[in-house]
């Protein structure tokens, strides 16, 4: 991409040297190469969000589903002032959507502590301190993550060994793009992140991932990589 015709002050002062530095590979590396680069990161971005918007939409209903099999519907309300599943960060969480929810003079229901709830306390609902009180229970796992065998090879029984690693990379992908920051430069390869990021989203279904095939645009947008 050449940026002809126009000042690269006028485009380099909207943007921070300290954040332009990540995507200085080479010394030599040229202005035009360097926002080529940049406009890249922005594209590859927008690219991850439908799967990752999809994934965390099914991840955090179908975990509040398979909880409310074991402990009734009304189990994240009850939660507010009986701490009986949730561990202490994650009912600080809790805690914390319920006084957002108030502030802005929402009705506090279970749909609207569902959506207001972070993606990290979903994803730490999967962590190992949880296995004895829900992962290990008859049949959670699948509710959960019912076409996970399609999609990955677990060594052991203990399936959560494999998807919670995942999941913790996803978020921390996540939140980088949130933040606007670099991802096309990530250790384990950004090609290898999407794949991970859709293998999770496939194993949490197959059919609802199926409905957004017509938005993922990663396979197009890395053919232009600078």
């Amino acid at each position: 991409m050449k940026f002809l015709g126009k000042s690269i002050a006028n485009i380099t002062e909207n943007i921070s040297i300290d954040r332009l530095s990540s995507y200085r590979y080479l010394d030599c590396d040229s202005m035009d190469l360097i926002l080529s680069r940049y406009i890249f990161n922005v594209q590859i971005s927008e690219s991850f969000y439908p799967i990752i918007a999809a994934l965390e939409i099914s991840l955090r209903n179908r975990l509040y589903n398979a909880v409310a099999k074991l402990k009734g519907d009304n189990w994240l309300l009850d939660e507010i002032s009986n701490k009986n599943i949730l561990s202490e960060n994650e009912h600080s969480i809790l805690l914390e959507a319920c006084k957002k929810l108030q502030n802005k003079k929402h009705k506090l229901s279970t749909g609207s502590l569902i959506a207001e709830l972070t993606f990290g306390f979903w994803i730490n609902l999967c962590k190992k301190s949880y296995k004895n009180s829900l992962w290990d229970k008859q049949g959670f796992f699948d509710s959960v993550f019912p076409d996970f065998d399609n999609y990955f090879t677990s060594p052991t029984w203990d399936k959560t060994k494999v998807i919670f690693p995942e999941l913790k990379e996803i978020l921390r992908l996540r939140n980088r793009i949130f933040h606007h920051e670099i991802i096309i430069n990530n250790k384990n390869g950004i090609e290898n992140c999407y794949t991970q990021t859709k293998k999770v989203l496939y194993s949490l279904s197959e059919d609802y991932a199926g409905i957004f095939e017509n938005t993922f645009r990663f396979e197009d947008i890395i053919k232009q990589k600078p």
